[in-house]
């Protein structure tokens, strides 16, 4: 995308202070118009600000500062990226006195959610000590780094957990490490292992409030759907880039999801929360509750969950009956028609072929 730097004059009034905040708050809104702020330097000779956007046009940058600072003059002009590399480097000579940090200034704090899970079909059909020893590891890695970035574990099982932490660079590195040091644990196994995220955020007054819910569970969608990556908002991305600017992510460990796609996602869920029992549900019954056609509906749930439709319904049912299971909820017959499977003996079928074990030996499990 093109870049564009916004220069502001600001003579003797207001502070450099204040425009400074006021562009730090440009990182709360960005993702609404597809920018992303790459940093922020100040001329004390001339006085002049000076921002730095990545953006698809002009009018993005405008809209963003219509909405937080519109009362100070602005004059945005795009630019060469070969100045890029420059303009970044003035921006790091900058003493730790002048930077601000965003949660300082934020009229509300920032919680970030990580969620984590352990995941493979070939799970349950290892031997006992050998899952003992994964669930062993799993929480020390995660008490250990979950302490290292002073994040707080809300909840944790066997194989999943979710931590808040107080900002997103600490969760966002809280969960490369906990990646880059899974891996030596399930590398020798036979079977496929493999440690998934989803990271989430919010801005809010207490962990009682709605908004911390629905990012809790945004976290855990953005998990669950996840393959072997950590799936984050382009909020997320954007803020942690922003908070860290000389850290660049490598590879394809991260992957962002934009406001469309989590709007997208959190109708798909919804809606399968809702109807998932119902042995009737299928792919073409997504169309008029997504606003979407077949085609449309089928690239996208690719793209962001790696699955068909039909795949994605029959997945969730399973993931839902486990659960049933686990909570002794029922015998096999009524868990396999609570869950919408038309027999108990195809549902046994299609739980051994996506979980490796039967669901009467997983139940025996717990």
């Amino acid at each position: 995308m093109p870049y564009f730097i916004d220069s502001h004059e600001l003579n003797d009034d207001p502070p450099s202070a204040i425009i400074a905040q006021k562009h730090l708050q440009d990182l709360k809104i960005q993702y609404r118009y597809n920018c992303r702020k790459l940093g922020y330097c100040f001329d004390e000779i001339r006085r002049i600000a000076f921002c730095l956007f990545e953006a698809p046009n002009r009018s993005c940058v405008e809209q963003l500062h219509k909405e937080e600072h519109a009362n100070v003059p602005n004059h945005i002009i795009q630019v060469d990226s070969r100045i890029i590399d420059f303009f970044l480097k003035q921006i790091e000579r900058q003493t730790e006195t002048k930077k601000v940090d965003i949660n300082s200034i934020a009229t509300r704090p920032l919680i970030t959610i990580m969620a984590l899970s352990i995941e493979s079909n070939e799970l349950y059909s290892m031997a006992a000590n050998e899952r003992g020893a994964i669930q062993k590891d799993f929480k020390r890695l995660l008490v250990e780094y979950s302490d290292q970035f002073e994040g707080t574990i809300i909840k944790r099982d066997h194989y999943a957990a979710q931590v808040t932490f107080d900002s997103v660079s600490a969760a966002v590195n809280c969960a490369l490490k906990m990646h880059k040091d899974f891996t030596p644990v399930i590398k020798n196994l036979e079977q496929q292992l493999f440690l998934k995220a989803g990271i989430s955020g919010c801005f809010l007054s207490n962990n009682d409030s709605i908004e911390f819910q629905q990012a809790v569970k945004l976290a855990k969608r953005l998990c669950y759907v996840s393959t072997s990556k950590i799936l984050i908002t382009l909020e997320v991305r954007n803020l942690f880039q922003s908070e860290s600017m000389k850290i660049v992510i490598k590879g394809n460990r991260i992957q962002s999801v934009s406001p469309d796609d989590v709007r997208f996602l959190t109708e798909l869920m919804d809606y399968m929360e809702k109807h998932w029992q119902n042995q009737d549900l299928h792919a073409s019954m997504l169309e008029g509750q997504l606003g979407c056609s077949k085609s449309q509906i089928y690239r996208r749930m690719k793209l962001i969950i790696g699955q068909s439709p039909n795949s994605f319904i029959k997945a969730y049912r399973l993931s839902r009956a486990k659960e049933l299971l686990r909570n002794k909820s029922g015998n096999i017959s009524e868990i396999a028609f609570d869950t919408g499977f038309s027999s108990p003996s195809y549902f046994s079928k299609c739980f051994q072929n996506e979980f490796g074990i039967k669901p009467s030996y997983y139940q025996l499990e717990f």
